[in-house]
């Protein structure tokens, strides 16, 4: 059964082209984040006739000091982009002093993807769940296009509003080996739980096995925290999201 990715970044490998060139042995579908649009301009082109890649149209919070003006490039690319991602907010103290920047960007892109309908978007909410949420409430997104809160840290409060509103949670190893982690992905309706690596930053990938060899064990973490998960429902979840 293939194995999906929902939250990696392709262009940030040692060897991105030889890792595309190899990944489809390895019968993974890759969900690709770019943390710039100028990175997703590149991956549309590398990836254009790879159907294991999905390049996903990004503009990272924690770039926002110094791409902030590109925030024109993704609103002229989000009619056409299906797939939105990395974008949200980071309130660490180390990105703070951008707080205002960001919270403007994040909003003109879940604006213009409401707007758009249909988009799936990859969200980023370290220290800032309320204030992601209160941007996708403010313009209703979670109706017209599917959220997916990447690797979730936030309150308990916020993650039951995050599921009545019908956001999705995309679960990494590293969630699955913390004590709040474990708290939150037992808090997640089963039908809502989506697999991710976050390649290369919390796991020292350099290869497609070496991918495979996280997802599955993830997927091992998951199923041990989860009796109640079956390996139907993480590839039913994921082809909701891909195809539809």
């Amino acid at each position: 059964m293939k194995i999906f990715d929902m939250h990696c970044h392709v262009d940030l490998m040692p060897d991105m082209l030889q890792f595309a060139k190899e990944i489809s042995d390895e019968n993974i579908q890759i969900l690709s984040m770019t943390t710039t649009p100028k990175a997703y301009e590149k991956e549309l082109s590398f990836f254009k006739n790879n159907k294991a890649i999905i390049p996903a149209l990004g503009l990272h919070p924690q770039l926002i000091k110094e791409r902030i003006n590109e925030l024109k490039l993704v609103e002229k690319y989000i009619p056409n982009a299906k797939y939105i991602g990395e974008v949200g907010l980071d309130f660490n103290r180390q990105f703070y002093a951008t707080k205002e920047q960001q919270i403007i960007a994040f909003d003109t892109i879940i604006k213009k993807c409401t707007e758009s309908k249909g988009k799936i978007i990859s969200i980023h909410s370290v220290k800032s769940a309320k204030q992601v949420l209160d941007i996708l409430e403010k313009y209703n997104c979670c109706n017209s296009c599917k959220c997916i809160l990447h690797w979730y840290s936030g309150d308990a409060k916020q993650l039951e509003r995050a599921v009545k509103m019908g956001c999705f949670f995309s679960v990494n190893l590293k969630m699955l080996e913390s004590t709040n982690g474990k708290r939150i992905v037992n808090r997640i309706p089963y039908e809502r739980i989506l697999v991710e690596s976050d390649a290369p930053f919390i796991n020292d990938i350099k290869s497609t096995k070496a991918l495979h060899d996280i997802l599955t064990e993830t997927i091992k973490e998951l199923f041990d925290q989860r009796p109640d998960i079956l390996l139907d429902n993480l590839y039913e979840n994921s082809l909701y999201i891909i195809q539809n």
